[in-house]
């Protein structure tokens, strides 16, 4: 975790030896998925302090200094929910709304929204790939990702999702109730 004292450090030390900080990338994270019923304040600050709070103090730290880059790996769950996971898509909704504030306030920030990377990371994991597979939400492939990191980046947005979806699949899992959310997408 990162404070905003050893963020400072951090920072004055890149400075210290003549180079400039070129960019931040955080990309921390951790799971204690759980239904809402059973979320433990524990639970709650184990996902939000690697997340959402380290972001926060780097923000803090460095926004005065203007990094040409300041991305935060947010996830799929900031928008799409999951089950069990209302403490991850808290932590992930922050650092959407943090890199709309940086902006808001003429600095540079981007969120990413992350899907579940195919062959690695949390979602194979924690064995929810072939649910979210099923419902019609894909998997990243490094080239694919990477692709999307780049193409976000010199975007200049400040919140995107990158997530292969099959659109039919996923809204046929909606039912006939969807949302006005969703009839943008339709």
């Amino acid at each position: 975790l990162c404070d905003i004292g050893s963020c400072r450090e951090i920072y004055c030390t890149v400075q210290h030896c003549g180079l400039a900080l070129g960019g931040i990338v955080h990309s921390a994270g951790v799971l204690a998925d759980g239904l809402l019923a059973n979320q433990t304040q524990a639970g709650m600050q184990r996902v939000w302090a690697p997340k959402a709070q380290a972001a926060q103090s780097l923000h803090q730290a460095c926004s005065e200094h203007g990094p040409g880059i300041f991305a935060v790996f947010s996830s799929i769950a900031a928008l799409l929910g999951g089950t069990g996971q209302a403490n991850y898509a808290a932590a992930n909704a922050h650092l959407d709304g943090l890199s709309q504030l940086r902006r808001k306030s003429g600095l540079v920030s981007t969120s990413l929204q992350w899907g579940a990377w195919a062959g690695a990371g949390m979602a194979v994991e924690s064995g929810v790939l072939e649910q979210l597979e099923r419902q019609g939400v894909g998997a990243l492939s490094a080239g694919l990702g990477l692709c999307g990191l780049e193409l976000a980046l010199g975007s200049g947005s400040m919140v995107v999702g990158i997530v292969p979806l099959r659109w039919p699949l996923l809204l046929s899992q909606l039912g006939e109730d969807v949302s006005v959310f969703w009839t943008h997408f339709v």
